[in-house]
């Protein structure tokens, strides 16, 4: 990817899981990049599949403005001291529709030999994820993508993650809650900031950030998933997870700084 690429970028936007990890673990530098892109003042967006109960501790204790969970199920965004929340449906329609995912679930992961419910789903207030390569496995990609289907014939949405497989009812995702955040609270479309943006991703459930925004940027293990050209996004880097995700943000804050001194 080109630096001067990156040069009116005024919003990451980036996924979490292997695109700013590795191996399961925040590092540092990761941490590090946010808070310096941050102060340099970009506005900081990340974008998940991790559960409501994750967001609300990342929107406290990060240097973000914003996080998108669940798929796009909700968005909780810094106001000043407080965290304010943006649902996609209402507490009775999440009730019910956890209940009927989580029997749907059970059952996939009784077809499935070697799945698992996510760890995580205490803290899932919309959907419900299957373990294939978090804390089993992992297993191959296509068991991933025959569970998706599972829950696509069951009536639900679902997409692969590089860990689970998470299923919800609605057809939200993560564009569509991001693009909610923008209007309802920096007062802007996604058209408006097309140009402004770039976001960073890892696996088939970011292709909609991939598909919608011409500075997208996969991680180097993008590749796995051999995605169809319309999905895939317009750059790779050379490395992976949170080291290829360092490549984008050293590049991102060298504009920062440079705009500064001009």
């Amino acid at each position: 990817m080109p630096v001067s690429a990156l040069s009116g970028v005024h919003y990451l936007l980036s996924d979490i899981d292997d695109t700013l990890t590795d191996d399961g673990v925040f590092p540092a530098d990761s941490y590090r990049a946010l808070e310096d892109l941050r102060a340099a003042g970009c506005v900081v967006v990340l974008i998940t599949g991790r559960p409501a109960g994750w967001c609300d501790m990342i929107a406290r204790f990060f240097p973000v403005d914003a996080v998108v969970g669940e798929n796009g199920a909700l968005c909780f965004y810094r106001d000043g001291d407080k965290v304010r929340q943006i649902w996609n449906d209402p507490a009775d329609v999440r009730t019910a529709n956890l209940k009927r995912l989580h029997t749907i679930a059970g059952d996939i992961v009784g077809e499935f030999e070697g799945t698992a419910l996510a760890k995580d789903n205490p803290w899932r207030a919309s959907d419900v994820a299957v373990d294939f390569a978090e804390e089993v496995g992992p297993l191959p990609l296509s068991t991933a993508e025959a569970i998706r289907e599972r829950f696509e014939e069951a009536g639900a949405t679902a997409k692969v993650s590089s860990i689970h497989v998470n299923a919800w009812f609605g057809s939200y995702d993560k564009l569509s809650m991001f693009a909610r955040w923008l209007n309802e609270v920096e007062g802007k479309t996604v058209d408006a900031v097309l140009a402004q943006s770039v976001y960073t991703g890892d696996s088939p459930n970011d292709v909609p950030m991939f598909r919608r925004f011409p500075l997208s940027v996969g991680v180097q293990g993008i590749e796995n998933y051999h995605l169809a050209p319309e999905d895939k996004p317009a750059y790779v880097t050379k490395s992976d997870a949170g080291r290829g995700f360092a490549e984008v943000a050293k590049a991102l804050l060298s504009c920062f700084n440079n705009n500064k001194r001009d």
